[in-house]
């Protein structure tokens, strides 16, 4: 099997949640360090480089930066403006630092948001964003669909007065597949992406939205998701944008026997929430050596 999608043992699981958590340490580590000045580019390059040297192999996308206003994501949004720019950070900015490295076939995708100083709407988004979590998991439970679930999160975007910018992330996904890819004896990259996996999602998904089968590893609000939860690990990622602010998470769900429970119980947006809630700082803090 060149691609596994579910049935994964206990000790798989802990291993995806292990990865999971090295990769959220790597975006907290990379997020206390930053300092004005700073360019998105500069911060993607060091990025790749924390990832190769934790033993990342390949990446599912390359890792993103994104600063300002390019955090919710304005106007179109074609799959070229998630390429890191020029872009200089500045006290106030919204960041959102995201990451999709595989380590040796295991694919994580990790999202950190924060606020580059104080900005009371990019507080304010953040934890409306803790109501999600809870939402799409419960939603599961009770027996929704896939298209169902996405549909009722796009209300709910609106009521809250924000664009939902997940809507423009490449399949306009609120999630997608987490996958452990088959180690091969030679590397196969698209443009510095995994070939494996890439090819592997753009096949599965055309199929699916032509109608032969109804196994996409795209969830979103479109024909090919109006289908109960399929078993397996979702990496789910609602995205909001307002003006020049936007924010966003993106965890491992993990879907069996049509049940649903998140993989982790603290990532770090958890614990942002609790910051937010208890009226502290939610701004990433640097690691002791």
């Amino acid at each position: 099997m060149l691609v596994k999608t579910r049935n994964f043992s206990a000790q798989a699981l802990d291993h995806f949640r292990d990865l999971q958590r090295l990769s959220f340490s790597i975006l907290e580590t990379m997020a206390a360090s930053l300092h004005e000045g700073q360019t998105e580019k500069e911060v993607t390059r060091a990025l790749v480089r924390a990832y190769r040297d934790a033993g990342a192999s390949a990446f599912f996308h390359l890792p993103v930066a994104l600063f300002g206003e390019r955090t919710a994501l304005p106007g179109k949004w074609p799959v070229g403006k998630f390429f890191p720019k020029s872009k200089i950070l500045e006290p106030g900015d919204s960041v959102i630092l995201d990451a999709a490295p595989l380590f040796k076939g295991y694919l994580v995708d990790t999202s950190y948001s924060f606020c580059f100083g104080e900005n009371d709407t990019h507080k304010k988004m953040m934890a409306d964003l803790a109501q999600f979590r809870v939402q799409v998991c419960d939603d599961i439970n009770a027996g929704n669909g896939f298209k169902q679930i996405s549909d009722r999160v796009l209300e709910t975007f609106g009521k809250l007065g924000y664009e939902p910018a997940h809507t423009k992330h490449p399949g306009a996904v609120l999630g997608h597949r987490a996958v452990k890819t088959a180690t091969l004896p030679f590397t196969w990259r698209i443009s510095g992406f995994d070939g494996l996996s890439l090819t592997w999602f753009g096949i599965k998904d055309k199929l699916a939205t032509s109608g032969v089968g109804r196994r996409s590893p795209l969830w979103n609000s479109s024909k090919a998701s109006d289908h109960g939860p399929h078993d397996g690990l979702w990496l789910v990622e609602p995205h909001a944008g307002k003006g020049p602010v936007g924010a966003k998470w993106e965890e491992i769900l993990v879907i069996e026997n049509g049940k649903a429970r998140w993989l982790d119980d603290r990532p770090p947006h958890v614990h942002q929430w609790e910051q937010i809630a208890a009226g502290k700082a939610y701004r990433p803090v640097p690691k002791a050596n």
